[in-house]
């Protein structure tokens, strides 16, 4: 047995007790949508510290919690997709994993087993978290996909696993006036 099979269990009891109605693409989408995006460590789960629920937010997980292409790119996907403007959360924490990328030993060795740029696995370190998840705004806002159509709002916060409270770096950093609906 291994330990996904536990995962399929419980799954089970997900599927007997859950709201189809939540799993369903509602018929009208509301305006705006909450977009949470954070850290793949799996001590920091959104379902658990910020208390979201099936067909509360979006959630978008990599090592992290990082904005790079291929997050903009889903932001930008799920915002035409479903027809609303991204309500965007960034989440960082403390005792970040990434932080091992600052070490430029360790980084070398990584980037020469996994074929990583130097570079780029530098600025993916996670250090401080309240430093970067303050560049990582600046990055989502300057972004050119990120029009008034795609992004409502963006915020950072830093998650303290010392305290498990969640504090905010950066307040509603934007909120571009979206195009007329026709």
């Amino acid at each position: 047995m291994s330990d996904f099979d536990e995962f399929l269990q419980r799954n089970r009891v997900f599927a007997a007790n859950v709201d189809l109605a939540r799993l369903a693409m509602p018929e009208s989408m509301p305006e705006r949508l909450p977009l949470v995006l954070v850290c793949a460590d799996p001590r920091v789960e959104p379902a658990g510290f910020l208390g979201i629920g099936t067909g509360d937010a979006g959630v978008l997980r990599n090592t992290g919690g990082r904005v790079d292409g291929r997050v903009i790119e889903d932001i930008a996907f799920l915002a035409v997709r479903l027809g609303v403007r991204m309500d965007v959360a960034i989440v960082h924490h403390t005792q970040c994993g990434t932080g091992l990328l600052a070490d430029p030993a360790f980084r070398r060795s990584f980037a020469e087993r996994t074929g990583g740029d130097d570079a780029v696995l530098a600025e993916r370190a996670v250090t401080d978290p309240a430093v970067t998840v303050r560049r990582d705004v600046e990055k989502l806002l300057a972004d050119p996909l990120m029009t008034g159509e795609v992004l409502a709002s963006v915020s950072g916060h830093v998650l303290r696993l010392e305290t498990g409270l969640v504090e905010t770096v950066v307040g509603t950093a934007a909120e571009p006036v979206a195009p007329a609906r026709r």
